[in-house]
């Protein structure tokens, strides 16, 4: 969370959503947005057994 959270200094979260929202018949939110990257974060988590 700590990095979307740096990222959206960057407005990274607006280009993200504005790429994604064109495949999406809902209205996309910077809250859509944080529990994307949380769930990237939970599934690489979940596969990165070192």
């Amino acid at each position: 969370m700590l990095v979307a959270w740096i990222l959206t200094w960057f407005d990274v979260d607006i280009m993200m959503l504005e790429v994604i929202q064109p495949f999406m018949n809902i209205e996309l939110t910077t809250s859509h947005y944080y529990i994307l990257i949380a769930m990237i974060g939970l599934v690489g988590g979940a596969f990165n057994k070192n």
